[in-house]
């Protein structure tokens, strides 16, 4: 019966592969600094605003909302109103209209 092999890498192989494997991991994370590669949007009041009343008036271009639903903001505040606007069921009954516009009255009182 041969013995399990876990895949993990131990002894004389991690000793080689250290040197090579912490290096390449820092300089991933400075080029997605240098190039401004983030998780997230910064977005600001006036912008989520934005998205929002596009949205409820119908002027946004096709993958707006979509966009602003799946992107995390930056600023906290705005982001819970992001998760709150897409909690709100499509289509858009005349509840979740209400319930979007009032997304938009606290956004604009930031």
């Amino acid at each position: 019966m041969g013995r399990h092999r876990q895949g993990h890498i131990s002894g004389w192989g991690a000793a080689l592969f250290a040197p090579v494997a912490v290096p390449s991991a820092l300089l991933l994370i400075f080029i997605q600094r240098l190039f401004g590669f983030k998780r997230s949007a910064d977005l600001n009041p006036v912008d989520v605003a934005r998205y929002l009343s596009d949205f409820l008036d119908g002027s946004g271009e096709e993958w707006d909302w979509d966009d602003f639903t799946s992107i995390p903001i930056s600023d906290h505040t705005l982001d819970r109103i992001r998760q709150e606007a897409d909690a709100v069921p499509l289509p858009l009954t005349t509840h979740g209209e209400a319930q979007l516009r009032a997304l938009l009255a606290r956004v604009r009182a930031l």
